[in-house]
């Protein structure tokens, strides 16, 4: 699974995958029946895309630097497959407190009404300003929490703003 199906080109081990396994993206037509999925570095929509597929059977994700998904595989319980280590959350524990919170209160809208967004700015702003929440951690986390991809997405365009 990719973002696209250009990502995962050139890179033999990938290539090798997809030609036995078939390749996935969100905008593609294909659709294939759910098992076990690597997701390889992918936004809000692509992890949505792979959680779905892997209902029910193992899923390995391969992070980057514009979406990190520690917060995710912390809430998840994930393993890291390098060194056996369960994943643990960075975010302090106020700082996740205020974060559920936001997901509280406009969470299940995705922040798209104008009471959601202020609230997530007043609430979240001053962590994302001070340095102790990337929106790309808060991103990540609350997906764990039950907000969807567009969700996540709207809110971490949200707090970059801020930052």
């Amino acid at each position: 699974m990719t973002n696209t199906f250009q990502n995962g080109v050139g890179i033999e081990c990938l290539d090798e995958i997809a030609r036995r396994g078939g390749q996935a993206t969100p905008q593609g037509k294909q659709r294939f029946d759910r098992g076990p999925v690597l997701a390889y570095v992918p936004d809000e929509r692509t992890l949505k895309f792979a959680l779905d597929l892997a209902r029910g059977y193992s899923l390995a994700v391969v992070e980057t630097v514009s979406f990190p998904l520690a917060e995710w595989a912390a809430g998840a319980g994930a393993i890291n497959l390098l060194d056996g280590s369960t994943s643990t959350s960075s975010i302090p524990d106020d700082v996740k407190a205020d974060l559920d919170r936001a997901v509280f209160f406009g969470g299940n809208n995705g922040w798209t009404g104008p009471d959601e967004k202020q609230h997530a700015r007043a609430h979240l702003g001053r962590h994302v300003q001070s340095g102790r929440l990337a929106p790309e951690q808060a991103a990540s986390y609350v997906m764990t929490q039950g907000v969807s991809d567009r969700g996540a997405k709207r809110l971490r365009l949200l707090l970059e703003k801020l930052a």
